[in-house]
């Protein structure tokens, strides 16, 4: 690592630091992608067995905590897309729904800050 400085080397051990903290952050991110996939594929399998026996309505005891069913809704993000389609059903004017989507892209708040981007080397 050269950074071309003479008081470099706290700047330097500083981004060896947050490689290192990079790295094991990523570690942890894959580990909770599986664990978050094991789960999911488990509560699925005890959700349809629930249904299946008819418990739907049982509360089961774990010792910390109870576990019940419950039906819930998983709605799609609030995309542009998704407000223009919107929009178009209720406005005929096809220039008036996109006057009001340029408007409402145009008055995003954006907060601007300065971060670290880690790019890896290709194997060569």
């Amino acid at each position: 690592m050269n950074t071309n400085n003479s008081g470099s080397s706290s700047l330097e051990s500083d981004l060896r630091t947050w490689a290192q903290l990079d790295n094991k952050i990523r570690a942890a991110t894959a580990e909770l992608k599986t664990l978050r996939t094991n789960r999911d594929e488990i509560g699925t399998r005890v959700c349809d067995t629930m249904k299946q026996r008819g418990i739907e309505n049982k509360k089961i005891d774990t010792g910390d905590s109870v576990i019940t069913l419950y039906e819930k809704n998983d709605y799609s993000s609030l995309t542009y897309g998704y407000v223009e389609k919107c929009l178009g059903e209720i406005i005929t004017d096809k220039e008036h729904v996109a006057h009001i989507m340029n408007y409402l892209k145009s008055k995003r708040e954006v907060k601007k800050s300065t971060d670290l981007r880690r790019t890896f080397k290709k194997d060569t």
